[in-house]
Formats: structure tokens, sequence, C-alpha cells
């Protein structure tokens, strides 16, 4: 019988489109922001099978219908959840595939879509250079089926690959599930774990180090052996150093073990594929700060820096120093995290990073060590800058002469995007309870330069930058923050002392970095520290 839809409205239609090509029992059906959606049931998680974008009557171009749909799951961030192997677009008269693979992820992280438009308005710019993305990436690789004449092709298709035999298979681990499968484990294997994580916080232990030792394993082996938190079998090891782990109640003892024998840990990791694949893995080390917790993020720096704007901010270095740059200037960045900031940059003799996370370190390391990353082993250190010497022994001899010198001062660059946290803000005014107090105060720097700071000495970075104007002057800081301390009263100390020489810069919307909330700008700005005459 020839099946005929043609009279069908939206939600008759997607309903005759389950009822005649998706009759396994085992499917989950919905449709919310997402026009169709089926999953099932696997143990420990709800798993998406296709998501689809439904068109009634005889809508004439489906790519349209696909652009839309992928601009609604990159506007709702759902690519950064489980997805499906598979999505698709259907109108009244055919239904066609496309993979979820690696070309249809690229989509989310290009920097020239606009993921707030509205998706379903087709007529802006912002939709037809979106569709015209989607036709150059996709367009060959399509699998059409035309209901009249194809129908039975239709379902062998949907038969051989979205049927429930995937209740079977292990999870697939990838850069677009890693945070949902660690939320996951967060609360069911992390209570397990024989230890007072408030104690391991406050030494910079954190539960990402645990959960990324687990992911990145080979038979309940962590298989970088760099990283400070590594699995052994039934036990993680600590790699953290003497003083930390006494403070840990863990006197000469280096093993952490499990509350309930392991049961928990195995039964979850015993549906996921470990370890991702290669390419996942780098991903994932440099998105540490995902599974970092916000009060930390905002103490360390642990903000990642989006790709489009670190492009930005090397353009505009070049368009500040020459295109020779890279040769000519050696460039720290102080405040390196997973070293984001650096991509990009290819003269690798002439970079340093730091970084007050040792694990951060051990990520970096082992990155640069697979030549993921353009540094020289070397040449990463851990560095607390708003508290150590730069002429300890923390910090490389090569990089010391370099700061003891006024002259090779003038060929560095301080090229940061520091932490911007502070003690208090005009959105936890004084009485609510919510203020951070000491979070910006307690350090070196901050003693020392409290008259210069004022009141400005509530805020991490304008610490960073005091101390780089004041010990390494003569120097170029190229850095992202807010823009407080070009125009707020409570900088006014600040800017009479703070006369460095603006060269280049940018802004940007704050909401375009992750985990960064309300309108207001972040500036790159460059500065010669120079001091006048």
């Amino acid at each position: 019988m020839l099946l005929d839809f043609s009279n069908l409205n939206e939600e008759p239609l997607k309903n005759q489109i389950k009822a005649e090509f998706f009759k396994d029992k085992k499917f989950l059906y919905s449709g919310d922001k997402i026009d169709f959606m089926l999953s099932y049931q696997h143990p420990n998680a709800t798993l998406p099978v296709l998501w689809g974008e439904a068109k009634r009557g005889d809508f004439d171009d489906l790519d349209k219908a696909f652009t839309q749909l992928l601009l609604t799951i990159g506007k709702h961030k759902f690519y950064t959840h489980h997805t499906p192997p598979y999505l698709c677009a259907f109108n009244a008269f055919r239904m066609e595939f496309i993979a979820f693979n690696d070309t249809i992820t690229s989509f989310f992280y290009k920097s020239d879509i606009d993921f707030s438009i509205t998706p379903s308005n087709h007529n802006t710019e912002g939709f037809k250079h979106a569709l015209d993305a989607f036709k150059a990436m996709c367009k060959p690789h399509k699998s059409v089926f035309d209901f009249k004449t194809q129908s039975q092709e239709c379902k062998e298709f949907i038969k051989n690959h979205l049927n429930s035999s995937h209740l079977h298979n292990k999870i697939q681990i990838d850069k677009n599930n890693f945070f949902t499968i660690y939320q996951k484990w967060f609360e069911i294997v992390k209570p397990t774990i024989k230890i007072d994580w408030e104690l391991a916080k406050a030494e910079g232990i954190l539960d990402a180090d645990y959960y990324l030792a687990d992911l990145l394993s080979d038979g309940d082996k962590t298989i970088i052996e760099k990283l400070r938190t590594i699995l052994k079998s039934s036990h993680y090891e600590l790699k953290w150093g003497s003083n930390t782990l006494n403070k840990l109640g863990l006197e000469g003892i280096t093993k952490v073990g499990f509350t309930d024998g392991q049961q928990a840990h195995k039964e979850f990791w015993r549906i996921y594929e470990r370890p991702p694949k290669l390419e996942f893995q780098v991903f994932i080390l440099e998105r540490r700060d995902l599974l970092v917790p916000s009060d930390v993020r905002e103490r360390k720096g642990a903000y990642f820096t989006p790709k489009i704007w670190v492009e930005k901010s090397q353009e505009y270095l070049a368009r500040a120093l020459g295109q020779d740059y890279q040769e000519d200037y050696i460039i720290w960045d102080c405040a390196g995290g997973t070293g984001n900031l650096l991509r990009g940059l290819w003269n690798k003799a002439n970079l340093y990073l730091s970084t007050l996370d040792h694990n951060d370190v051990a990520i970096i390391k082992d990155l640069a060590s697979k030549n993921h990353l353009k540094l020289l082993e070397n040449q990463v250190f851990q560095f607390d800058f708003l508290n150590d010497d730069f002429y300890s022994e923390k910090v490389p001899k090569s990089l010391q002469e370099i700061l003891k010198d006024k002259e090779k001062l003038k060929k560095l660059i301080i090229y940061i995007n520091p932490p911007y946290a502070e003690a208090t803000s005009a959105k936890t005014p004084s009485g609510t309870g919510k203020n951070k107090d000491l979070v910006a105060r307690g350090n070196l720097i901050c003693e020392k330069y409290k008259d210069e700071l004022h009141k400005a000495n509530n805020e991490l970075f304008a610490q960073f930058f005091m101390r780089i104007y004041k010990e390494l002057d003569g120097c170029i800081m190229a850095s992202f923050s807010t823009l407080k301390y070009l125009n707020s009263s409570n900088f006014k100390k600040f800017r009479e002392v703070f006369k460095a020489k603006f060269l280049e810069g940018f802004m940007v919307p704050a909401d375009s970095f992750d985990n960064v909330t309300g309108q207001f700008p972040i500036g790159f700005l460059i500065w010669d520290t120079t001091p006048p005459p």
C-alpha cells in the first residue's frame, strides 16, 4: 500500500512516521525543542537514537529543515549531552538522514555561525549563512528515501542503523558527552572514593582529577602516567608530595581506595568504552576547566578562552608588534590553565607557560610531549604569580635571565587571561552573606601593593596587572579582562599608578566565554609598560 501523508499536519505526521517506520517498542518517542526525538533506555543513561525536524506537506528544501535542526541543537547546547548516531529531516513525501559524526560536531564549534538567532526563521542572514555552511559540509553525505518508491529501503536503513542492538554496545566517550558522563560519575562514583573531599579540595586535589584518571584508562589503569592522580586497578595513586598527603592524613600513603569495595565504580564504567579515541583525549584534557568547580576557577583562573578570541588576540598582537612578533619576542602566559591561549603560536623555543595548578602542568607537559601543544616541556612550570619569587628555583633559568635584564624585558610579552575573582562585587553587596571574602586577599602581591591598588585590591586581575607593571616594567602586557580598570571609581588610585601606553585592543561580549553570565564587555588590550619619562 502506498503511503500518503500529504494531508497531515505536523503533529499527526510525526505520529504516523513513528508508527510506520519506528515500530521497535524499545524506542521512546518525544518531541519538544527538537521536533522528533527517539531514545532508548540504556543502563545508567537514556540515550538518543535519532533527532529530527518535521515539515508538513511538500516542504521543498529539507536542507533548510536540517539547518533549523542544527541551529536548535546549537542554541540549546544539546551537542554537549549524549548525541544520537543520526539526524533526520522529513516532510510528507520523503525522509533524509545524515550521520552525527565529526563533520556535524564541527558545525557547533564554527565561530562564524550565530546560534542566538531564531532557528525557525529561514529569512535571516544568519540562517542563510548557516544553510550555506550545512550544504558545503553535509549535502554529499545524505541518505534520501522517497516514501512512494523507497519506503521498504527506508525501513531497511532504519533496521540496519537505528536498531535496539545499541542496547548491548558500550557507550563511546567523545567531546560531546564527557561532561554529561562526569555529572553521572559525580553522583554515583565520587561518594564511594575514600577521601575527605573538603580537605582534598583545599590542597588542590579535585574530583575532576579522579574522573580523568578513570576516563583515560585502559583495563582500569590510567594510560597517562604524568597525571598526578592515576587509577591502578583497585585503587588510585596520588603523586602530590609528602606535605599535601600529610594534611590529608595519608602520611607516607599514596593509595586511595573505595568505601564499597569498588562496586559502584566497576558497575558505572562497565557500560562505557575506555579510553576515548586519541583526538578526544586531547580535547578532554584541554577542557579540564569544565570539570573544575566555579569557586576554584575564579581563584585559579581556570577559564577557557574561546578559539575565536584566541585567534583574534593573536591578530592584534601582529598588528601592534609586527608580523614577526613570534620571532622577535618571548611570550609568557603566567595564568596558563591548560594552554589554549598559546594555541596557534608556533615558535616553541620562545614560549613559556606557568599555572597555579599542578595537575594542569602535568596535562600540558603530556600534550607538549605528544606535540599537541607547541611547547617545550622544560618551559612549562607550576608558579603562583601572586605569591612566588621570580628568581626561585620554580622559574626556568632562561626566563630568569630575561626578567632581570631591562633590555630583554622590552622583548617580553606577558600574554594572559587572568582570574577575574573579586572579594566583593556589586552583584553581591555587603550584608548578603555572599561576598567572596579573602578570594582576592591573603597573597603576597595583595599586601605588597595595597597602597597602589587601594580598592582595586579586591580584584585578582588588578593584582596581576600591578605586579607586571611594577616588577616587569618595560614588557608588553597583552591581557583579557573586564574593563573596570579603565573607568571604575574603585580603580582611581590604580590608574594614578598604572601609566602604561595603550597599543591595540578589542572588546567582546562577556557571555561569549564559557561559564560567564551577564551583559558586560571583556577586553583584550595590549600595553607597553615602559614607564613614562
